[in-house]
C-alpha cells in the first residue's frame, strides 16, 4: 500500500541504528509494546506535542504515522524506569535502556551522563 499523501512531506523517522534494529522496534510500536522514544537536543528545534512523523522500517518504508503526545527535556542520567518501559526495548529495564542508549550515543560521540535528552512519547495514528 502506498503512503497516504497526506504524509509525503512529513519528516521520517527509523529507530534504532541498524536495519535489523528499526525492523524490531517499528514491530514494538505497531504492537502498541513502544509508545516513547528519545532524541540528543541538537539544535534543531525541540518537536513538541501534536507533531507528526512517518516510521519507516529498515528499508526506509513507510510503515505508520504517529504523533507526539508529549515531550520533555532532562538529562541521560534522570530518565527514570518508567520512560524505559515505555521505550519498550529489550527486557524494558531502566538498565537495559541505559546500556543500550549509552552504547547509541558513543557511537556517534555525543554520550555523557548530563547530556541532554528529549524525551518523546507518541501514539499510532495510522498504520500503512
Amino acid at each position: 500500500m502506498a503512503i497516504p499523501e497526506k504524509y509525503e512531506d512529513v519528516e521520517r523517522w527509523a529507530f534504532g541504528d541498524t536495519e535489523k534494529q528499526a525492523d524490531e522496534l517499528v514491530k514494538l510500536v505497531l504492537d502498541g509494546v513502544k509508545t516513547a522514544t528519545c532524541a540528543n537536543l541538537d539544535g534543531e528545534g525541540i518537536a513538541q506535542p501534536g507533531d507528526i512523523f512517518v516510521v519507516v522500517d529498515g528499508k526506509n518504508k513507510p510503515v505508520c504515522a504517529i504523533e507526539l503526545t508529549t515531550t520533555e527535556m532532562t538529562t541521560f542520567e534522570q530518565v527514570g524506569e518508567a520512560h524505559a518501559l515505555a521505550e519498550g526495548e529489550g527486557d524494558r529495564t531502566l538498565a537495559y535502556w541505559r546500556n543500550e542508549h549509552k552504547r547509541f550515543f558513543e557511537e556517534y560521540d555525543l554520550f555523557s551522563p548530563d547530556m541532554t535528552l528529549v524525551l518523546m512519547h507518541f501514539k499510532v495514528i495510522e498504520k500503512f
